[in-house]
């Protein structure tokens, strides 16, 4: 009986002494500043053209990984000329490339990459793309692309819902972007693509916008009564101009006359408006299934990129069915444009490119190859030269 609580005794005092509570343990490590973490305000590329600038700021971590005042003064410095940096941390973009800029305090550093890149574009021709992406869903853009489809850049990718159509104003300096899902259309400044604010709010699903011989912006809408709407250049809205409305309007142009038409992909129709906007019925009601943009030529033929039956069909100027202008090649056909000596672009939304075809409607090339630059599913297109 003894001998056991003699045991007991023992394993009572050994439990004792390897307790954390009994005092007998050496103190842990004291918490020593060890790194710095650089934030960067403006994120990690600069632009000579646009955000040109950052500020950085450091904080500092303890061996454990703890937030802990940072022992001295941050002192800053790049490792090249393509940026400067001063004693607070502002970064300023000074020419195109990378420079790695490191925050030191005491013994301790961090090093940060910044990438400075210049959108500004040079003269020459540009490609505009808007991406409807999964249509309802994002992410939005517009891309922009030099003349042989490559370097691709994202111009647009703020406040953008299911963007449709997109139209430069060189003289204001501003490109116009309709969204459908938000109801509105949007400015941005047409070099650095920086939203500047709404130009149109309250439309019904904006689709399609082109600029007439009234320099009034003519505007469809998707939804809503259907009527075509009129703007000024600057914003202010002037009527209603059409006397009817087109469900699921998403294209229009002028013939030699001046009489508007406009396509319903809904209805698979063309409707025809006199110089008034009153309705002077359909002129195409067969040989189309899905019409989204239309363009007529100098003789007044008529053109329709038929998105559901993949191929652009003509028409003569009475209406009259010619037959398949484009009939291969195409999937989900939308958005088109035109270079001075006559070629044509049009995206082909079901393979993620941009198709180019001479004025006789052959195919030259895919200007922009499938998913160039992210492009998932394009709706329109625009040609800008800068001069």
């Amino acid at each position: 009986m003894k001998k056991i609580t003699y045991l007991l005794f023992i394993a009572f005092l050994t439990a004792c002494s390897s307790d954390g509570n009994s005092g007998d343990d050496a103190p842990s490590d004291p918490p020593v500043f060890s790194r710095l973490v650089i934030n960067s305000s403006n994120g990690t590329q600069l632009d000579l053209f646009g955000t040109n600038t950052t500020t950085l700021s450091a904080s500092g971590r303890d061996q454990f990984g703890q937030n802990i005042a940072i022992a001295g003064t941050v002192g800053w410095s790049a490792n090249n000329s393509n940026v400067t940096v001063n004693n607070s941390g502002l970064v300023t973009g000074q020419e195109t490339g990378s420079s790695v800029v490191t925050a030191s305090a005491g013994s301790v550093s961090q090093t940060i990459t910044l990438t400075i890149i210049d959108t500004e574009p040079e003269p020459g021709t540009y490609i505009y793309v808007s991406d409807a992406v999964n249509f309802e869903s994002g992410p939005w853009k517009i891309l922009r692309y030099d003349e042989d489809g490559k370097n691709a850049v994202t111009f647009i990718d703020d406040d953008l819902a299911w963007p449709q159509d997109i139209i430069f104003l060189e003289d204001q300096g501003q490109v116009l972007i309709s969204n459908l899902s938000s109801d509105k259309i949007n400015r941005y400044d047409a070099n650095t693509g920086d939203l500047i604010g709404s130009f149109a709010t309250g439309i019904d699903g904006p689709t399609r916008m082109k600029i007439g011989t009234d320099n009034l912006l003519y505007v469809l809408q998707w939804e809503g009564n259907g009527r075509v709407r009129r703007y000024q250049l600057n914003g202010d809205f002037v009527d209603q101009f059409t006397d009817v409305g087109i469900s699921q309007s998403i294209g229009l142009d002028w013939d030699s006359d001046g009489n508007l038409y406009v396509s319903s992909f809904e209805d698979g129709t063309v409707r025809k408006f006199d110089t008034n906007g009153n309705d002077m019925g359909l002129f195409i009601s067969s040989g189309i299934q899905g019409p989204t943009n239309i363009w007529f030529d100098e003789d007044d033929n008529l053109f329709v990129n038929d998105w559901t039956g993949d191929k652009v069909v003509q028409f003569n100027s009475n209406g009259n069915l010619i037959g398949d202008f484009v009939s291969s090649g195409l999937d989900q056909p939308e958005g088109v444009d035109f270079f001075p000596n006559g070629d044509f672009l049009i995206g082909s939304g079901g393979t993620a490119e941009v198709k180019m075809y001479d004025s006789d409607g052959d195919f030259i090339k895919n200007l922009v190859s499938a998913g160039e630059g992210g492009l998932v599913r394009p709706n329109a297109v625009r040609i800008r030269i800068i001069e």
